[in-house]
């Protein structure tokens, strides 16, 4: 059950007022909403520039970065692991390595990746193919700020997805649906939303002919004999339709279908699960307007009144992804000084334990995400991770959490405000008086009350980055620590 979308701003540009202030709290709900998290620096940064600006900064400097490095195996085939296939295992979890490496360190560019890998759903089991994978994951950050036609259009060819929904087994004669289906119910258009069985039928007939030999993890290719060149009809209309006609039937017979849906999954994701029909209609037209440039729509939907709504804010829940990699965000971890491969491999282990694995989604809609992320086992086990996650901090990086907050609350010693100052930076949020002061508790963790009464105890202590982490591991546990 969805908690009801009160949120009543509306899409135009906001504007910051004594109501509605540009700060701290709106800052990291845009740095944790397009990516994952933000330091104490990056916030201090953010307060002296506009909204408009720092989402302008944000996106354009993601979409602008370079295409992801091949690696040397990125174009391996089946014989090239001939005789080394664990290979196979190590070169995958390089790239998941990656991945969330980059969602801690690039942020933005990486989570909108993940996005697409939810509405995009391939998997690794369905092939085991290195070669593919990296193209699948090439392909979503290459993509991810593009054209969504074209997006769409190279999705289908991909190696993985051929794979995964059998277009490689696609030949006139024979036509396999699924992805034609998946095409229009859950790429495109949205279940039952303007085409029929018949119109399933005809798609995949346009979609033959592509090819994708799994068991030799070679590049995917057209075979024109395997190919429908009979009439088809499509949308009512008729023709000798081929896969680029069924992608221009799509987004012009069929426009407002595609631009409603998608606006929708990115306000879902991005926003909250309840959309807001007026605001979604809004992006839609924007979408249309700007030839399925999805920059406009995401510009339009950041920079709103909406999206900066006070009951938007923290309104969603973490999935594992956003909780591990906005740890070691927010805590400034340094690789590999910090963490290292190993400790990446084991964060991608929990969060697959917690729901989330990383490249093999349940299936082809995805992550439920929400509520779904949340029960008594995962919860708990939520809790394990943060506590095992603080206490096997290195003594750098404790001295460097310990030098943020002493920057950020002006090297006070007064436990209520270092509390204060901590909890907003986790939980982006000032906590109910009956958490404050038991949070206060946990700061002090055994220290005797007079030192804190005659002002003796400070931030400079030997003990001070523990007594940090006694609080952060309570706060971990509050039920602020794991929205987003």
């Amino acid at each position: 059950m969805l908690v009801q979308n009160c949120a009543i701003s509306s899409i135009a540009p906001y504007q910051p007022s004594a109501v509605s202030p540009w700060n701290e709290r709106r800052i990291v709900h845009l740095y944790r909403r397009l990516g994952f998290g933000a330091n104490y620096d990056e916030i201090q940064t953010a307060l002296s520039m506009s909204p408009g600006d720092l989402v302008d900064q944000l996106i354009d400097t993601a979409a602008a970065l370079p295409d992801p490095p091949n690696p040397y195996w990125s174009d391996y085939t089946t014989d090239d692991y001939a005789g080394m296939n664990d290979e196979r295992f190590v070169h995958l979890q390089e790239l998941l390595n990656r991945w969330l490496r980059n969602m801690i360190t690039e942020g933005v560019r990486s989570k909108f990746a993940l996005f697409w890998h939810g509405h995009f759903v391939t998997s690794w089991e369905a092939h085991e193919c290195t070669s593919y994978t990296w193209s699948y994951f090439d392909l979503l950050h290459k993509s991810a700020f593009g054209n969504f036609k074209g997006f769409v259009e190279e999705m289908g060819k991909n190696p993985s997805m051929l794979v995964y929904l059998n277009g490689n087994v696609s030949v006139a004669g024979e036509p396999n649906e699924n992805y034609a289906r998946e095409l229009m119910e859950l790429f495109t258009m949205g279940a039952n939303n303007g085409y029929t069985q018949s119109d399933i039928v005809n798609v995949s007939r346009a979609l033959t002919g592509w090819k994708a030999n799994q068991y030799q993890c070679t590049p995917a290719y057209f075979e024109s004999a395997d190919f429908d060149s009979g009439s088809k009809t499509i949308f009512g209309q008729t023709g000798n339709w081929n896969y680029d006609d069924v992608h221009n039937l799509i987004f012009t017979e069929r426009q407002n279908e595609v631009a409603y849906y998608i606006c929708e999954e990115i306000y879902k994701f991005f926003v909250y699960p309840e959309v807001n029909t007026d605001i979604v209609s809004a992006l839609a037209a924007t979408f249309v307007a700007n030839n399925w440039e999805l920059i406009p729509v995401f510009k339009q939907l950041f920079k709103s009144e909406h999206f900066f709504d006070e009951t938007l804010i923290g309104a969603h829940i973490k999935s594992p992804l956003e909780l591990f990699a906005g740890l070691y965000k927010t805590a400034e971890l340094e690789y590999p000084s910090d963490y290292d491969d190993n400790t990446l491999g084991y964060i991608l282990y929990q969060s697959m334990n917690l729901g989330q694995d990383l490249i093999n989604p349940p299936n082809v809609s995805g992550w439920d995400g929400y509520r779904a992320w949340i029960n008594e086992n995962t919860m708990t086990n939520r809790w394990s991770f943060v506590a095992n996650f603080m206490y096997g901090f290195s003594e750098a990086a404790k001295d460097r959490l310990r030098q943020t907050v002493l920057t950020g609350v002006s090297n006070s010693t007064d436990p209520e405000v270092i509390t204060d100052f901590i909890a907003k930076l986790y939980c982006n949020r000032t906590l109910e008086p009956q958490h404050l002061t038991v949070a206060v508790q946990y700061l002090k963790a055994g220290i005797p009350e007079n030192y804190f009464d005659d002002g003796s105890w400070n931030l400079y202590w030997n003990e001070a980055p523990d007594q940090i982490i006694n609080l952060l591991i309570y706060l971990s546990r509050l039920p602020e620590f794991q929205m987003v």
